[in-house]
This record gives structure tokens, C-alpha cells and sequence, in this order.
């Protein structure tokens, strides 16, 4: 079901947002900034105009701050003079107002709701037990085995296929393995084997491995988790192994990878609690949003007062006009 009508989509946008950078510097609130008519405008009601406005606002005070100041002292004046004509007392003026009003203040309590909550420690307790297998952890150790990718043969002519190409040819032209594929996947093989059959891991990361980084420390590889930058073909690995067992030759990239699980374990509590506060805080907004839509779900009287995007509205005949 889709949730909320009218304000709940733009609250959890509000609620996204990163916060403003005003093109503003830090004065005193009651600094007077500029006057206009005899009237002056002070930093701090600058400042609460540009962080309760809209971005254009922001962005014409950075680019001519002459002419957003004009704009906010003759939209001072203007109101003053409607408020002195009680225009806001007037219809259609008084229900847009309502309305308007209506809406940011549901907009407000919509943030409320979400921000306000914190879960009970019971139910953080609950949830990383429930969940402790997305807060795994691997120490591994890694035989890496490059190889150059060949130089593909153009497939069309597009601007992608030609960005494509001129990646993996500049790729190409930079590789530093002395391997082709195939080979590269034969060494693999036999290192994988050579492993199986009881020799040291230690002793073939230093005969075979071609990362430079991981080769001085025998292989050791930083910590894999389920969110960790690793390619999804590696982590898939990782977490399908045994402390202590080998991968077979896992492709990724321009590489064949050869893993060795160290240990595997669950990252405590502490590490991940701020992520499952967040999750935990997100589902009790969602289910408060669809408890209020389904309270609010409307049952139409009459859907004849609704003109459908086919119909045509109804009124007095149209007159053709005659040759």
C-alpha cells in the first residue's frame, strides 16, 4: 500500500537532507547586517530565513546578496501592507493559508515521530542476536594472481561502447602482471592443489602472490565483513568457508584470489549498535506510517465526483461555431 497522501514523502526527504551550508559568516544574532527604508535587517533573522527557505534562496544570497536583501524587505513590506488590508482573512487567501500551515506543521511532528524514538536496549539485544549472521567477520590470508585483460574488438559504435573500450585498453596498457588469463587461472589451480596437498600457505603466498601489499605480511588481508568493500564474488567466499579451509580460485576483477580463513567470527554489539538503532528506528517510523494510513484509508461516497483522466467534465454544451 502506499503511504501517506501529502506529507509524508516530502517529511522523509526533509529528514535526508544534509544539513545547509548558509553563504554566511558567524556574527552576533543582533548584528544589523543592512537597512532598507529606514528599517534594518539583523544576522539572525538572515540566518533563520536562509535555513527555513528554499535552496534558490540560498543560492541568490550567494550570488548577489544586494538583490536577495531587496527581495526580503519589499516581501516584509508587502505582507505588512495585505495585513493592514486583512487579506489573509479573506477567501481563497485564508484556506491556502490553513492549509499551508496544516502542512508543515504535520511535517514537523512527522519528523518528531522518526527523530524522537530510541529503541529499548531489549530490542537492540533482540535484534543483533536474531541478525548475528550480517554482523560476521573474517581474518583471511590471500594468494593473489593478476592478469592482463586482452583488448576487446569494438562491438558498435556508441559513445558507451567507445568509453568501454578506451577503459580497458588503458587498462591493458597499465597492467603489470606478465599473465594472460588462462594462465593465470591454471596457477591458481595448482597453487590451490599444491595447497590441498598439505603444502604451506605461507610459504606459496611468497612464491605466487602478486600483491604488494599483502605479500609482506604472508598474505593477511584486512578484515572482510558483509558491508566491507570486498567484491560481492570474495565475500561470497569468505562466508561460505570454515575457519581454517581454502578457497577454490575466485575471479574478481583482473585477479584470481586464493583465501584462507584465519577466523571467523561476529563483530560484538558495541561495534554494530549504531547501525541497528538506525534500522530499528526507520522500521518503528514505517509501521507508524502504515498504521496511520491504514486509519486514514478513505471510503469514497461518491466516486461520481471525481473526474477520471479519461472523462471529460461535465457542463453546459459547448456552442460550434458556424461557417
Amino acid at each position: 500500500m502506499k503511504l501517506f497522501v501529502l506529507f509524508a514523502a516530502s517529511a522523509v526527504l526533509a529528514c535526508a537532507q544534509a544539513p545547509r551550508v548558509l553563504p554566511i559568516n558567524t556574527l552576533p544574532p543582533d548584528t544589523v547586517v543592512a537597512k532598507a527604508d529606514g528599517k534594518p535587517i539583523t544576522a539572525g533573522e538572515i540566518r533563520t530565513l536562509l535555513e527555513v527557505g528554499d535552496p534558490s534562496a540560498i543560492n541568490l544570497a550567494k550570488m548577489d546578496p544586494e538583490r536577495f536583501l531587496g527581495s526580503v524587505f519589499v516581501m516584509r513590506f508587502l505582507a505588512s501592507e495585505a495585513d493592514k488590508a486583512h487579506l489573509a482573512d479573506e477567501s481563497p487567501l485564508k484556506e491556502e493559508l490553513q492549509y499551508l500551515r496544516e502542512r508543515v506543521v504535520a511535517n514537523a511532528m512527522v519528523n518528531r515521530i522518526r527523530e524522537n524514538y530510541y529503541p529499548p536496549s531489549e530490542d537492540i539485544e533482540a535484534f543483533y542476536a536474531k541478525n548475528s549472521s550480517r554482523y560476521e567477520q573474517a581474518f583471511i590470508k590471500a594468494i593473489v594472481i593478476g592478469f592482463c585483460p586482452p583488448i576487446a574488438q569494438p562491438a558498435g559504435t556508441s559513445d558507451e561502447e567507445l568509453a568501454r573500450l578506451a577503459k580497458e585498453a588503458f587498462s591493458a596498457a597499465h597492467c603489470e602482471s606478465k599473465h594472460t588469463e588462462a594462465d593465470a587461472k591454471a596457477i591458481a589451480a595448482k597453487v590451490v592443489a599444491r595447497l590441498r596437498a598439505g603444502d604451506d600457505f605461507v610459504k606459496l603466498v611468497d612464491e605466487y602472490s602478486e600483491d604488494k601489499e599483502s605479500k609482506p605480511a604472508g598474505g593477511d588481508f584486512p578484515l572482510v565483513t558483509r558491508t566491507s568493500s570486498y567484491s560481492n564474488e570474495i565475500k561470497s567466499a569468505v562466508f561460505s568457508l570454515k575457519n581454517g579451509e581454502v578457497s577454490e580460485p575466485i575471479r574478481s576483477g583482473n585477479f584470481f584470489y586464493i583465501i584462507k580463513i584465519r577466523e571467523r567470527t561476529v563483530q560484538p554489539l558495541t561495534a554494530v549498535s549504531e547501525p541497528i538503532i538506525q534500522e530499528l528506528k526507520q522500521k518503528h517510523f514505517t509501521d507508524w506510517m502504515q498504521e496511520i494510513g491504514i486509519r486514514f484509508k478513505p471510503v469514497i461516497e461518491r466516486p461520481d465526483f471525481f473526474i477520471k483522466p479519461d472523462q471529460k467534465p461535465a457542463g453546459p454544451p459547448q456552442l460550434v461555431p458556424q461557417p
